[in-house]
């Protein structure tokens, strides 16, 4: 683009649809193989190749790899990293989608069955609630002072949670943003893009063969 802003990025997964801004990419979960290639590729493109960047590169790559166990321990489905806001601007963060069960199911324990809302706020009551395209969300953030070689710098950790369409689970998505300067404002970001997220409609059952 010519006038110095990303286009945003539409990435669909087999469970849902979301709008990325700026430049993300996204690393292959449950396959240690494609994975380690992906980001291989990506500290070598990021970082560059040059010998005195070795101590970089292998700080980046275990980062990574950190980061992707981890998402391969959960049941996570999809994992997002974020390269750029704006062309030449670099825009650190990551998304991890997971599922979830229910805390606690609708009708134990004398709940009753009075919608996903009230439902959402019972199990999560201290997360602020968010009303979006989506349905009703409750989010939970914090920052905490996360130290990068010899410095610290402030990293913003936010938890989204929402029913899918029928109810029976729910959808756990984390963002991770190092050097998070202006909290609230990538709070506003990351709100924006949960916001764009919207369902894609079950696959139809293949026809078995007569």
């Amino acid at each position: 683009m010519t006038d110095g802003t990303a286009e945003p990025r539409v990435t669909a997964l087999d469970e849902l649809v979301i709008v990325f801004p700026g430049t993300w990419v996204m690393i292959p979960l449950h396959d240690d193989e494609a994975a380690g290639k992906r980001i291989a590729r990506l500290v070598s493109d990021r970082v560059g190749r040059a010998d005195r960047l070795a101590r970089v590169r292998r700080t980046a790559k275990t980062e990574l790899e950190r980061l992707v166990a981890l998402a391969n321990d959960s049941e996570a489905f999809a994992l997002a990293l974020s390269m750029e806001i704006l062309p030449g601007v670099p825009f650190p963060a990551s998304l991890v989608l997971s599922r979830e069960e229910w805390p606690t199911a609708p009708g134990e324990d004398g709940i009753s069955e009075d919608g996903p809302a009230a439902h959402l706020a019972r199990c999560f009551p201290d997360d602020d609630a968010l009303d979006l395209s989506i349905g009703p969300v409750r989010r939970r953030s914090s920052v905490r002072q996360t130290r990068y070689d010899e410095e610290s710098a402030p990293e913003l950790v936010a938890d989204y949670r929402f029913p899918v369409p029928d109810g029976s689970r729910l959808i756990h998505a984390r963002v991770n943003a190092p050097m998070a300067t202006a909290p609230d404002l990538y709070l506003e970001l990351f709100d924006a893009m949960i916001d764009s997220i919207s369902f894609r409609a079950p696959l139809a059952p293949q026809a078995t063969g007569r």
